[in-house]
């Protein structure tokens, strides 16, 4: 039986008669919107994390017990959670130095693999009656006051139906969740101090006792400042350590220059990746370049048959045009669909293996990235047939076909 094919269906019907050469080009571009919808997306939400870093770190300086300054780091970032601990006594001394503006303590108890979460979950035990680093952002979400025994849930941690988590064989209450941050922030649920030695006694209970019984009430992670006018966090830290000989030997943390570390490898990681996109796209352009210069010899014929039927040079091109971009189009939208699945369903995942802060974009940014990367997608496989459109253009239509060429 005799099928018709009109001008307007004739690209989809050159398309499917040549399905390897077909199949050859949707993979080229669905290869380049892989690698710029992925890319993109992985760079955005780094920078996204980054900004949320910065928000979050309210302090200019963390004093810490010694040898813990590393840990303390990696709670920044979110790249692991940790137990660690000196004395109040300690913490109110500390806070005596010249140039503090705030000053509020923190309790850091890292539990075990819980219910609630993939990881270890990280504790934090603060004071919202001097806090200025926390409570800001839980007042965002959480306007009562927080009670003994009482939680708020940071992003990432699974909350039960009836509100709770199940954490050291006990049921705590969660009385608010909180946004995501891209941040440890995340995988942290918040407690006020009075909680805390409730939270050691529950260990204590169940499994290995995370601090001994003396220190339960009277145990200080890091003591979060912010520093006066007029003074830097270094100048603080050198007050500090004059206050006694022994505070010489505390780990000092300065939030901002964590900031400026992770920024850099931010930097580094997103320049590497901006790199290997443009390399990737330059060499596909000319992948497509190449197939498309190559397909013309073949088609010359083709082409030519439809010119002696009548139809114009810029039909012609038409159709070259409307496969091209056919191709582009499902290239584009096959390559973010795969991008998509395997970037959005492991935004943790990804978080935690990059060891940065790491915060997935909103839906309507995907949603304009995805348009953008098929559209560019489109647009690189109709640019590339301008090279068959060059090489049947220079031809004559009788002369192609009496040579059989």
């Amino acid at each position: 039986m005799d099928t018709h094919v009109t001008l307007g269906g004739l690209p989809l019907a050159n398309l499917a008669r040549k399905p390897l050469r077909t199949m050859a080009l949707l993979a080229v571009v669905t290869v380049l919107s892989i690698a710029l919808f992925g890319g993109t997306m992985l760079g955005m939400n780094l920078g996204n994390g980054m900004r949320s870093m910065e928000r979050r770190l309210g302090a200019d300086l963390m004093v810490v017990p010694q040898n813990s300054a590393n840990q303390a780091e990696a709670l920044l970032t979110g790249s692991n959670s940790s137990t660690f601990y000196f004395t109040r006594d300690i913490a109110r001394k500390v806070e005596r130095a010249d140039g503090i503006a705030q000053a509020t303590e923190q309790t850091y108890i890292s539990s075990l693999a819980a219910a609630c979460c993939e990881e270890k979950l990280q504790i934090i035990g603060y004071d919202p009656d001097t806090d200025f680093v926390i409570a800001p952002w839980v007042a965002s979400q959480f306007q009562g006051e927080l009670e003994d025994g009482q939680m708020v849930a940071g992003a990432n941690v699974n909350v039960s139906v009836d509100g709770t988590i199940e954490l050291y064989g006990r049921s705590w209450p969660v009385v608010a969740q909180l946004a995501n941050t891209g941040t440890g922030l995340d995988n942290s649920v918040f407690i006020n101090q009075r909680t805390v030695p409730d939270m050691v006694e529950a260990s204590a209970a169940v499994s290995k006792r995370v601090m001994p019984e003396e220190y339960a009430d009277k145990a200080v992670s890091t003591v979060m400042i912010k520093v006066k006018d007029g003074y830097d966090p270094q100048t603080v830290a050198a007050n500090i350590k004059r206050l006694d000989t022994r505070f010489a030997d505390l780990g000092y943390v300065y939030p901002g220059g964590v900031t400026a570390a992770t920024k850099t490898a931010l930097d580094a990681l997103t320049g590497y990746m901006a790199a290997f996109v443009a390399a990737l796209w330059a060499m596909g352009v000319i992948v497509l370049l190449a197939v498309f210069a190559a397909s013309a010899n073949e088609r010359k014929r083709e082409f030519a048959s439809l010119r002696i039927m009548g139809a114009t040079r810029g039909m012609v091109d038409g159709v070259i045009a409307k496969e091209a971009a056919v191709i582009g189009a499902a290239g584009g939208v096959v390559g973010v669909a795969l991008g998509a699945l395997g970037i959005l369903p492991f935004s943790a995942l990804i978080g935690s293996r990059l060891q940065l802060p790491y915060l997935q974009a909103g839906p309507w940014t995907v949603i304009g990235l995805a348009l953008l990367a098929i559209a560019c997608s489109t647009v690189v496989g109709v640019v590339s047939s301008f090279a068959v459109m060059g090489r049947i253009s220079r031809g004559d239509a009788d002369i192609i076909l009496k040579e059989g060429r």
